[in-house]
């Protein structure tokens, strides 16, 4: 099939009328006929069309003119010049100056002047040299020398440009003419970057021509716009590209140009290509303030701090003032360097030039507040806040939020938040700032807070985020409000555009918060709505849901639990096999749980490790199941698993239970050594309840004694372990001595470096008083005397310390 057209190109098939031109001008090379009118015109404007060059055009004239027609045709050839100038087709005008020239009939200068400012509009500068070449020196008039001065600045050829200005004269009564304000200062920008400006200047005087920048904006802002383009990319050798095509354009470059090819240098890390960019620009006199603050952050990204306090010091020098952007700019270099002296001595020096701090100034001040941050800094910067002239915007609103939270000032942003919220500055908080919030309260346990910012969230029509919502019910459950959180997550599905911010850790969540709080019933409710909702359960949800029921002993409810698992195709974890053998071990059926760990071992995809195996122990000890236990500890060892801590606790507990106290001094003993333990508080608070328990007294201080002497540190649980074993055996006295070793007083006992206190001492004091009283009265009476006792009564660790430790909470210790 025939392809069509191309419309509007070069690329067209010639059209029917330029063939018949061209045929019929063969006719008349031969004699026959006339073309008439402008013929040889319409002979051109085809051979054109069928994309013939300047030399064949050249040839077929040539070859036309030395035919029988010749002379005649000449005189057309003449006339040929003015019509190519008028229609603007000067790629023709060249071989037809060049054949009139050949034929003695050379076309006047006017027309090779008009032929050389077509070529320089179009950028031709050979062509514009070229025509000038076919012209004497003498023949050359002032107007072809302002030609070929302006193209000889273009083509970066400065001293060709003066040759020519230096031919060109002022006119008696004004300026030369000839040589445009324009042009002028593309020869002066030339100078001026070849560092001869005065040459340029002096001929410019002497023609009496002002130089007037040519500007064109749309070309300059083209380029800043392409130079920022390559800058977000660090292509900085593209970005040099455009910027010498500019200077080379001949457009008059302005100091804002300079400035942004000087940030990008700058922002791409080419700290010489800054300063040699920075010199020219110093030649030039196009340096500003924007100028030395660009140069000034390159030093600073360079870590050349002395380099750009020495900038500032020339800039004083020249005339400017730093400002602002200036200070900030050292500011936050000192802020990044953490130099906190430092920071402050910018600060003051800003103040003492007159400058007060302003929005960026406040922002980079409170990065660099730390949790290790002095009162003092966050006070200062909190004044400097206060000092503001202009209003606080969200994004430093923001700021502020983001830096009490992350320096846990939540004083100071509680007060900030009551201080700002009539100032409608909340409507501009985004929803992750208000979560950051949320979950900063929430955690702090200021419930009254987390309630509060929920509510202005939702007054100012801010629409949460599925994270917004889960920091809120987070809040909410951890402080021990399930079924507000429950409630909350409801009321969200009423709304069509946050249902589906309901989501799976949503969810999960307030599983938690139900689990923690013991309520099965609940769990199980919100398990219902889930799948209701058709929200997606996990294995995190469904590991959730196990513990509940491991912890409320509803271990029947386990097991439509892992139905409904299998059936979603979700694979059980290591943790899922762990939740199960310890509620089934919670609940006593230990040989459920041995069946699941078998179970396990058989699937192949989990080997048991320590808590699982920690978990069936404190099963065995449960059912008093010494053999059982022991058993299950060598099988522990043989497949490589460490015993902890824990695991001697449980083990000492069973066998002091057991009646089995030398057996259990000897397993710390042996399993410390072979596993490089160090016995902790709560294995030596079970081995002093397995002594009372065995009645052995003395035994129980030696191990008390041992402990000290190892350097383990007491708590008050088992400080309130030795006393109730003291007097079971009926040794007040003994309990009296261990109260003061407690307390660091005089004691027949030693004692470690620090006051620990003893759990429950109210009661144990009076108990001791039924056999000793007079001596209880005197161990009371110097408590008080020493300040050991306030108006909630008697200081033990959990006031005069951080209180139980993590690892006791979490009933086990390495």
């Amino acid at each position: 099939p025939k392809k069509p057209k191309k419309i509007g190109s070069y690329e067209d098939a010639p059209s029917r009328d330029a063939k018949e031109t061209l045929n019929k001008w063969q006719q008349v090379k031969k004699g026959h006929g006339e073309l008439g009118g402008s013929g040889l015109y319409m002979v051109l404007t085809a051979m054109r069309q069928l994309r013939k060059s300047p030399a064949e055009v050249e040839g077929e004239l040539r070859s036309s003119l030395k035919g029988a027609q010749g002379e005649k045709l000449l005189g057309e050839v003449e006339a040929l010049p003015a019509a190519l100038l008028r229609d603007d087709a000067i790629e023709m005008l060249p071989p037809v100056l060049k054949l009139l020239q050949d034929f003695g009939r050379p076309a006047d200068s006017s027309t090779y002047g008009a032929l050389m400012a077509a070529q320089l509009r179009r950028r031709d500068l050979t062509g514009v040299s070229a025509t000038a070449a076919m012209l004497s020196e003498e023949a050359l008039t002032p107007k072809m020398h302002a030609i070929l001065a302006t193209a000889a600045a273009q083509r970066q050829k400065l001293e060709e440009a003066l040759l020519h200005l230096a031919k060109l004269h002022p006119e008696p009564s004004g300026p030369c003419r000839v040589l445009s304000s324009s042009a002028a200062a593309q020869i002066l920008a030339l100078g001026q970057r070849e560092q001869r400006a005065q040459e340029v200047v002096e001929q410019l005087q002497r023609l009496k021509v002002q130089p007037q920048e040519k500007t064109d904006n749309n070309e300059l802002q083209r380029a800043v716009t392409t130079i920022k383009a390559y800058v977000k990319n660090k292509d900085l050798p593209s970005a040099t590209g455009v910027f010498n095509r500019l200077k080379k354009s001949g457009v008059a470059l302005r100091p804002q140009v300079y400035n942004c090819f000087l940030d990008a240098c700058v922002q791409c890390g080419d700290i010489d290509a800054s300063l040699s960019l920075f010199e020219e620009m110093k030649q030039l006199g196009f340096l500003d303030v924007v100028s030395y603050n660009t140069l000034l952050k390159g030093h600073l990204a360079a870590g050349r701090m002395a380099d750009a306090r020495n900038l500032v010091q020339e800039m004083s020098t020249q005339g400017l003032s730093a400002n602002k952007v200036t200070y900030n700019e050292l500011l936050n270099a000192k802020v990044a360097a953490r130099d906190r002296q430092g920071m402050w001595t910018i600060v003051e020096e800003m103040l003492q030039a007159g400058l007060k701090a302003n929005l960026i100034t406040c922002s980079i001040l409170l990065k660099s507040l730390t949790q290790h941050s002095a009162e003092t800094d966050l006070a200062r910067v909190m004044e400097l806040i206060n000092s503001l002239e202009e209003p606080i915007d969200e994004v430093l609103f923001s700021s502020i939020i983001e830096a009490c939270i992350r320096i846990k000032k939540l004083d100071t942003l509680a007060s900030f938040i009551a201080r700002y919220k009539s100032k409608g500055l909340f409507k501009n908080i985004s929803a992750p700032i208000f979560g950051a919030m949320i979950k900063a309260f929430g955690e702090a346990g200021q419930l009254h807070q987390v309630r509060d910012l929920w509510a202005q969230l939702q007054g100012h029509n801010v629409k949460p985020t599925a994270i917004t919502i889960g920091c809120v019910v987070e809040a909410l459950v951890i402080n021990k409000q399930g079924e507000e959180a429950w409630q909350l997550v409801q009321d969200q599905l009423q709304y069509p555009d946050r249902k589906s911010m309901i989501n799976t850790v949503v969810y999960s969540t307030v599983l938690k918060g139900f689990a923690v709080s013991k309520r099965i019933d609940k769990v199980l409710a919100v398990y219902k709505e889930m799948r209701n909702n058709s929200i997606a359960c996990n294995t995190i949800t469904y590991n959730t849901m196990l513990d509940a029921c491991a912890k409320c002993s509803a271990m029947d409810k386990a097991s439509v639990l892992l139905e409904d698992m299998r059936e979603a195709n979700i694979e059980p974890d290591i943790i899922t096999y762990s939740t199960i053998i310890k509620g089934y071990c919670l609940t006593g059926d230990v040989d459920r749980a041995f069946s699941v760990l078998e179970e396990m071992k058989r699937d192949g995809h989990f080997t048991p490790d320590e808590i699982m195996y920690n978990s069936i122990l404190d099963g065995c000890t449960k059912q008093r199941n010494v053999s059982e236990a022991l058993r299950v500890l060598e099988e522990m060892k043989s497949s490589g698993i460490r015993p902890s801590n824990y695991t001697l606790s449980i083990l000492v507990k069973l066998l002091g239970n057991a009646r089995r106290l030398g057996q259990a001094m000897q397993m710390v003993e042996d399993l410390s050594t072979q596993n490089g333990l160090k016995p902790n508080i709560q294995v030596y608070t079970c081995l002093i309840h397995a002594c009372f328990q065995n009645r052995r007294f003395e035994r129980a201080l030696g191990v008390y004694e041992t402990m000290i002497k190892e350097g383990c540190h007491a708590d008050e649980k088992f400080y309130a372990v030795l006393v109730r074993g003291c007097l079971q055996l009926h040794q007040p006295l003994k309990a009296i001595e261990v109260v003061k070793a407690a307390y660091k007083l005089d004691s027949s006992l030693p004692h470690g470096p620090r006051v620990v206190g003893v759990e429950g001492l109210d009661d144990l004091l009076n108990k001791i008083a039924k056999e000793e009283q007079d001596a209880a009265e005197a161990l009371r009476s110097e408590l008080q005397k020493r300040g050991l006792q306030n108006r909630s009564g008697w200081y033990n660790s959990a006031r005069v310390t951080a209180g139980p430790s993590r690892e006791r909470r979490r009933g086990r210790n390495d």
